[in-house]
């Protein structure tokens, strides 16, 4: 069985173990280890039975492997523990449900997968992380904390300067909610932005993924290149969406028209310059890009021409019948 195979059905055994343990650990899922360590062996994930109990949970640490830290378990930081259990004892915290944060502050290395909303003024709200940030530089926090959560510009100096006693790492989370696990099983790229030590140390934690392009670079890089990610997105989908009403205004083939463009060897795949998927939405994609036309004004202002022909489709979706595209988390 393929890893990303095997990790997708370590999500269920996961959930159940959560639901078992309160979402206290996750770890060792790859087999039986240590005696009393967190297991839970992968021949059984085809029918756990509640009442045998196929793992058992014991103390966290064993001294062989690293124990890494989850902070905040939405759909990035569940997939990242899935993954990361092959390798690591894991441990998770979220403000939902009974987490123990003592636990994470035994971690070798932390990370943060916190959500970070538009706000009323059309920016990231980065409160959250702000809150973990200052949680763990008051417990005086001495691993290494790698923030997974889209950030504003300009968010990462401002927090190395706010909080000078933590080892940050800006490493933006780029995956799809519909398939979170198998994509951080398997990333294209890891980006790394922050000191060069720290870096390299969060660079070794992505064990797993041998085949993924390393970027390593400065923190307003990171930040702009994560949101740049989402905003091209929304451009494909409303260049798509343009070239469909100007099709269809001269009497040809929406789909025909975009099967020119996306078989360029240059482009090479058909995603988002599929015409009749509507206008662009979900959790992440306009919140990204409403961030760079707030912060950059004029100089966004292709994004937000693109914006205010979303905002355009979206008003006149209804009485065409068309359904808006569901770009949820594309990282």
């Amino acid at each position: 069985m393929s890893l990303p195979d095997r990790i997708s059905r370590c999500f269920f055994a996961n959930l159940y173990i959560h639901q078992q343990n309160k979402g206290v650990m996750i770890g060792h899922i790859d087999g039986c280890v240590q005696p009393g360590s967190p297991r839970l062996c992968l021949d059984h994930l085809d029918g756990i039975d509640a009442k045998k109990k196929e793992f058992s949970v014991g103390s966290i640490r064993n001294g062989k492997k690293k124990l890494i830290g989850v902070i905040g378990l939405g759909s990035v930081g569940r997939a990242l523990m899935a993954v990361m259990g092959y390798f690591y004892d894991v441990v998770g915290y979220d403000i939902i449900g009974e987490h123990v944060w003592n636990t994470i502050l035994d971690c070798e290395a932390v990370f943060v997968c916190v959500q970070t909303p538009e706000s009323s003024n059309g920016r990231l709200d980065c409160s959250h992380v702000d809150q973990v940030l200052e949680r763990l530089s008051e417990d005086r926090y001495g691993g290494i904390v790698i923030i997974k959560s889209t950030l504003g510009v300009g968010y990462m100096d401002n927090a190395s300067e706010i909080n000078p006693d933590l080892k940050l790492v800006y490493s933006p989370e780029f995956m799809s909610e519909k398939n979170a696990f198998i994509w951080t099983a398997n990333p294209d790229r890891i980006v790394l932005s922050g000191k060069h030590e720290h870096m390299g140390y969060a660079e070794n934690l992505y064990s797993w993924a041998r085949d993924a392009k390393i970027i390593r670079t400065d923190y307003k890089s990171a930040e702009i290149g994560k949101l740049a990610h989402n905003s091209l997105i929304a451009l494909k989908v409303t260049f798509t969406n343009t070239m469909e009403d100007i099709s269809e205004s001269y009497g040809a083939n929406p789909e025909h028209v975009m099967k020119i463009v996306y078989t360029d060897r240059r482009i090479g795949n058909s995603a988002h310059f599929e015409p009749y998927k509507g206008p662009y939405g979900g959790k992440c994609v306009p919140k990204d890009t409403a961030e760079l036309i707030n912060a950059f004004g004029e100089k966004a202002k292709l994004l937000k021409v693109a914006d205010e022909i979303n905002q355009g489709l979206k008003e006149s979706s209804s009485s065409k019948q068309t359904v808006s595209r569901n770009l949820q988390k594309e990282r």
